[in-house]
């Protein structure tokens, strides 16, 4: 199995040494670099193009925003896990508008952060923050479309989709639209992020890229 590179962002050095040591006590990941501030951590990933950038949102210079949007502006391949204090949907979803694989608080940190590097790495999309149920549910959405957008916010690609849901690809491709146009949104991961928004599905279970939606 090939080696997560991780460069590690925060202002705090006790931190991200207590984050290097779980890190780097799994075989398959290891830590290239760290950063104290917002410019370095942005210095860091074009001089060590690490897999993935562990990145604190509440950082000097630049803040995580600032990061996320500046990797988002250059393309940058760098999968991005953003841990933080603050577990407000609003806040989760911005990050996600920002680019942003992941998101791990740091209450959740000591037991999660090697599952949740390996599973950004993997090209899933991983939040680990409890939604707030909505009593409303999806707004007018079918049976059939609220099946699609548990499995959406899965992160499962249309193919499985579709063979979940037995149909085919086509005809999940077409309930997934309605799905976005009724959520008023463009895309799956502003789905993923609405289903976490409207308690669709637990914080836990969150996986896989959405790359084929």
């Amino acid at each position: 199995m090939p080696t997560v590179r991780i460069v590690i962002a925060d202002d705090h050095p006790v931190v991200r040494s207590g984050i290097r040591d779980m890190l780097d006590a799994a075989d398959d990941l290891t830590v290239v670099g760290e950063a104290e501030n917002g410019e370095e951590a942005l210095e860091m990933v074009d001089e060590e193009q690490p897999d993935v950038l562990l990145l604190d949102m509440e950082m000097p210079e630049l803040s995580g925003i600032e990061v996320a949007q500046r990797l988002q502006e250059t393309s940058s391949p760098v999968r991005l896990l953003a841990l933080s204090s603050y577990d407000d949907q609003e806040y989760v979803r911005g990050l996600l508008d920002n680019g942003a694989s992941g998101y791990l608080t740091k209450e959740n940190a000591p037991t999660l952060i090697v599952e949740a590097v390996r599973a950004v790495a993997r090209g899933e999309v991983r939040w680990f923050v409890q939604p707030a149920p909505s009593p409303d549910g999806a707004p007018d959405l079918t049976g059939r479309e609220e099946d699609v957008l548990r499995l959406i916010a899965r992160g499962y690609s249309n193919d499985r989709v579709a063979e979940e849901l037995h149909l085919a690809e086509s005809t999940v491709r077409k309930h997934a639209t309605n799905v976005y146009r009724k959520l008023g949104v463009d895309s799956a991961r502003e789905a993923i992020a609405w289903a976490w928004q409207n308690g669709v599905m637990s914080a836990s279970s969150t996986g896989a890229s959405s790359e084929n939606m």
